[in-house]
């Protein structure tokens, strides 16, 4: 399955970004040549176990990270619609507004797994110039997802800072367009501070308009409640 080459290379590639590291110092950080590496990352050679381990490790990464592969089975009897996944993992469009510089910012979350003990593995692609090039991302987040009876919490660690954390609480939602509305907590930069947006989660990606804008903003309601109960608040009104 060649596909599992290119999805591993993909994956070496997308954190070696994240590193900021160029083939030449990658290469010769694992002891291979910028060809070889090369080839890696198109997924045009398979990569032993051995090798796999070391590529982990000069990343710091887990290997799991690496060969989270998994193949949307054909004839699926379950009925469930294979729409927004990607390898077997449902994806989903995360919107917040950075009011610093007057734009909406467009992120990416990869679930993936079985769900075992109610714990799902997570992705957040964070600050993406296109939704459909995962790739094109600022930030790389891995991390977890569990959904109860009426919230889906996400807990995520930047793998180029591990001191950053990035915390999602959503409110599940109830209508047809399946999309939550809640609160996402991290670090910011410039300055670097706790800070915490409005979010709005959805299955299928949105028109950016001022509607958006106005969904994300602080509405005379958030500052209210904010000011008379001393915390921010999200209430569910999508």
């Amino acid at each position: 399955m060649r596909e599992v080459s290119i999805h591993v290379g993909k994956r070496i590639r997308l954190y070696r970004k994240m590193k900021n590291m160029t083939i030449e110092s990658f290469a010769s950080l694992i002891g291979k040549s910028k060809a070889t590496v090369s080839k890696y990352e198109n997924g045009d050679i398979s990569i032993d176990i051995e090798t796999l381990f070391v590529i982990a490790e000069a990343l710091d990464v887990s290997i799991i990270q690496l060969i989270d592969y998994e193949c949307v089975k054909d004839g699926a009897d379950s009925g469930e619609s294979t729409e927004g996944k990607r390898y077997g993992k449902k994806r989903m469009y995360l919107y917040f507004f950075d009011g610093r510089r007057g734009r909406i910012v467009k992120n990416v979350v990869e679930i993936l797994g079985n769900g075992e003990s109610g714990v799902y593995g997570a992705d957040l692609y964070a600050d993406l110039e296109n939704m459909g090039n995962c790739d094109s991302c600022k930030y790389l987040y891995h991390g977890t997802m569990r959904r109860y009876d009426t919230f889906t919490n996400f807990h995520f660690e930047n793998q180029n800072n591990k001191m950053e954390r990035v915390f999602l609480y959503a409110i599940n939602s109830f209508s047809h367009t399946g999309r939550m509305i809640g609160m996402f907590s991290g670090l910011s930069t410039q300055p670097m501070l706790p800070v915490s947006f409005k979010f709005i989660l959805s299955p299928h990606i949105m028109e950016e308009n001022e509607e958006m804008k106005e969904l994300l903003r602080f509405s005379k309601e958030d500052i209210r409640t904010i000011k008379k109960l001393n915390m921010f608040v999200v209430k569910q009104h999508l």
